[in-house]
């Protein structure tokens, strides 16, 4: 009997036709019972109001709601999962609490060490009459002595005297150990008397505070410090500004006989004129179509910081034998230009008690120049008036 090739081609097609049709039924009877599962409401805890980093996620913060599996991306936390854990980064309103971004205990980052340039000397917080734990590593700190010179106590007296000046905090001791700040708040379980194996633990938030204070001392201020400090307790800290302008005089030499007196240098007045800046633009276009050649073309164009400069009619005068203009109002900032005393520099407007912005851009310190009037200033460059 020989095979009917026509009909083998239709049994096959039947069978391929066959399982087609079974297959879409088993998807559709699947995706109907996907759609059942996922209608389905499950309860999700998701945050009251915003909560911040490292703190502590009370009953009070968490709120609960039902919602659609098919809208859940993880796997929903239980409440214990939440209550009493710490956050680790920030959390708003109605975000769903996930695993990520809990943690059983606050993480504490390993301090970094400032480089110090004298000798390290770590003082107890307990030695001061006033500790400052808002203290940050980098501040600069003077240290007052406040010493009895009397056991009377009817007729005090004391020697008041500064025994440190410009110390730099390199950080804090907390039990032996570097830590980057003087305070931080911790959560500690209560202990009951009456609790069981079944009682939920309770816990409180309690602010521990930081032992001792790393200083950067010189050798010198150290052995007047410890001085001091073996007659008691009574020494004062005080927080300092950083960048503070010192100005050195230096001695005045003794006249020699015999020899003539130095010429006295005459600063003449000048008027601040910047030097204009130029600087080139490119602009390039580009087609979709690659056979279109792309264009390019450039500019120059020219800040005309000296027109800047003479729409002002606010002026300084240069009060230090050299002045610098620097790019920022910091005494770390570059000096972008040198000038000298009695030079008229208009200038834009205050920064703060220390600096002052120059029409140009440039920032010089209150220390370095003075104010003046624009009508001495009028007066000083016609040749009819001098500066005071």
């Amino acid at each position: 009997m020989k095979f009917n090739k026509e009909i083998g081609i239709i049994l096959i097609l039947g069978s391929l036709l066959l399982s087609a049709v079974g297959a879409a039924l088993y998807l559709y009877y699947e995706n109907e019972n996907t759609k059942i599962e996922n209608s389905k409401t499950v309860t999700v805890y998701v945050a009251k109001d915003n909560i911040k980093k490292d703190q502590l996620i009370k009953k009070e913060h968490i709120a609960k709601i039902n919602i659609q599996k098919k809208y859940i991306l993880t796997k929903p936390l239980l409440l214990n999962d939440v209550e009493n854990k710490y956050a680790k980064e920030n959390i708003y309103k109605n975000e769903t609490f996930i695993k990520e971004k809990l943690t059983p205990k606050v993480i504490i980052e390993k301090p970094k060490n400032l480089a110090f340039k004298n000798n390290i000397y770590n003082m107890g917080f307990k030695l001061f009459k006033n500790p400052n734990y808002s203290l940050k590593k980098g501040d600069l700190i003077k240290i007052a002595s406040v010493r009895p010179l009397s056991k009377d106590k009817k007729n005090m007296k004391y020697k008041v005297r500064f025994v440190a000046d410009q110390l730099k905090v390199i950080g804090f001791l907390e039990k032996g150990k570097h830590v980057d700040k003087p305070r931080r708040v911790e959560k500690q379980q209560i202990k009951s008397k009456k609790a069981t194996k079944e009682t939920k633990p309770k816990f409180k938030l309690v602010t521990v505070f930081a032992d001792d204070i790393l200083i950067d001392m010189p050798s010198e201020t150290l052995l007047e410090l410890l001085n001091d400090y073996n007659v008691g307790e009574q020494l004062w800290m005080a927080r300092t500004n950083k960048d503070i302008v010192k100005v050195i005089e230096k001695p005045k030499k003794e006249e020699k006989k015999g020899l003539k007196k130095p010429k006295k240098v005459i600063y003449n007045f000048v008027l601040y004129r910047p030097k204009n800046v130029a600087y080139n633009k490119t602009a390039t276009i580009e087609y979709l179509d690659k056979k279109i050649p792309r264009k390019s073309s450039s500019v120059t164009l020219i800040d005309n910081l000296q027109a800047q400069c003479n729409k002002t009619n606010k002026y300084l005068i240069g009060a230090s034998r050299v002045v610098d203009l620097r790019s920022k109002p910091s005494l770390k900032a570059k000096v972008v230009r040198k000038v000298r005393r009695n030079y008229i520099i208009p200038y834009t407007k205050v920064i703060n008690k220390d600096w002052i912005e120059v029409c140009d851009g440039t920032f010089v310190h209150q220390n370095e120049a003075n104010f003046i009037d624009a009508k001495k200033v009028e007066g000083i460059l016609s040749g009819k008036k001098k500066a005071k």
